[in-house]
């Protein structure tokens, strides 16, 4: 693992705090879960962004994601994103196989 020493607003802190009492845990368990979520979420909304740009495919948005290539179907159906081949259409090719 790596160290990473950042300064961040009291705000922010107090707010960490709460968490490390909520969950009861330490404060380095909560930063590295949100961090993992932040990063999840980031890389998520990034795939789709370069998917709407057309700069990436289905495949690599999956896999520069972390997820399935399914999920990433459902992800822009959520996002309303019109990809030609919807999730309710690989439910259907699914079926037949």
């Amino acid at each position: 693992m790596k160290v990473i020493t950042a300064r961040i607003p009291e705000k922010y802190f107090k707010d960490l705090k709460r968490i490390e009492e909520e969950e009861h845990t330490e404060r380095a368990e909560v930063i590295r879960k949100l961090l993992a979520k932040a990063i999840k979420d980031w890389k998520r909304q990034k795939a789709i962004e370069l998917l709407k740009k057309h700069q990436i495919t289905l495949r690599k948005a999956a896999k520069f994601a972390d997820v399935t290539y399914v999920e990433v179907m459902y992800m822009l159906s959520e996002e309303g994103i019109d990809i030609g081949y919807s999730l309710l259409d690989l439910e259907k090719d699914m079926k037949r196989i």
